[in-house]
């Protein structure tokens, strides 16, 4: 460790002009992640499949369960855009994705959309397209029950991974506070347990399902520094007609409560 409404309307203010040109091919055979070829929607159609780029390591979005299946949020909401799009949930191919490679994947066309838990912010929306928001979440504060939030407005010691966007929001809320960097949710988690840290911050989805198995932590705050979960993909007229189609679905599922059920079910608050 170390010391330191409607879619047009919220999305077309965010559109930049398009800054590259993007390759696609058609992906034959098994698909592996360095072989995934991203597609345009006709060349999509007749893979059969979309290639969608996800967590594999991030509860409860995306990660393998007892059996090594990929399971989560984003995976179920993957699977519903298959169902929808092609006919058939199981007709998508999934690409694990560390944090880094996610928009690269998009450039590349190693995948045809993420769904990845990335936040929807200006300057990633001058790279890529965003769908509506299908969650939001925000910034949690969790540590050993018995603490309040008053605690840490005094000198505490707080692990966040480093360079997250939460060190703005920790320096804002809790200044006098000591930030421990950390460069994983396992070790900032571990810092806490062994109480090298008197806290942890970071992404309330992701510590609400810790939570579930360590009742002897508790969220001191939850809904810090909130931010949007979207599907992101590439810009381009030729990738317009995709873009269309994964937008009316996640504005109907918003509007259905699909979505906040899917939620509800993998315990996201």
């Amino acid at each position: 460790m170390t010391n330191w409404p409607n879619w047009q309307k919220v999305l077309l203010p965010l559109l930049p002009l398009t800054i590259a040109t993007n390759l696609f091919g058609l992906a034959v055979g098994v698909i592996t992640p360095a072989a995934a070829i991203g597609a345009d929607w006709a060349t999509i159609q007749k893979r059969g499949y979309l290639v969608v780029g996800v967590k594999d390591n991030l509860p409860p979005l995306g990660f393998r369960n007892e059996a090594d299946q990929l399971v989560g949020l984003e995976i179920d909401i993957a699977k519903r855009l298959a169902q929808e799009l092609l006919g058939d949930e199981t007709l998508v191919e999934f690409v694990p994705l560390a944090n880094r490679d996610r928009l690269d994947a998009l450039w590349s066309d190693r995948v045809d959309i993420v769904i990845a838990q990335i936040t929807l912010t200006n300057n990633r929306a001058r790279l890529v397209d965003f769908t509506l928001p299908y969650y939001t979440d925000g910034m949690a504060l969790v540590a050993r029950k018995g603490r309040e939030s008053d605690d840490f407005n005094r000198s505490a010691r707080i692990a966040v991974l480093g360079g997250s966007a939460n060190i703005t929001a920790l320096q804002y809320y809790f200044p006098t506070a000591d930030l421990i960097g950390v460069d994983s949710y396992q070790s900032g988690l571990a810092a806490l347990q062994t109480n090298q840290v008197d806290a942890f911050a970071g992404d309330r989805s992701v510590l609400s399902f810790w939570l579930q198995s360590h009742p002897e932590f508790v969220a001191i705050e939850q809904n810090l520094a909130p931010t949007s979960l979207a599907i992101a993909m590439p810009k381009g007229l030729q990738y317009q007609e995709l873009r269309h189609g994964v937008y009316a679905q996640i504005e109907q599922w918003r509007e259905s409560g699909w979505l906040r059920e899917r939620a509800d079910h993998w315990g996201l608050p």
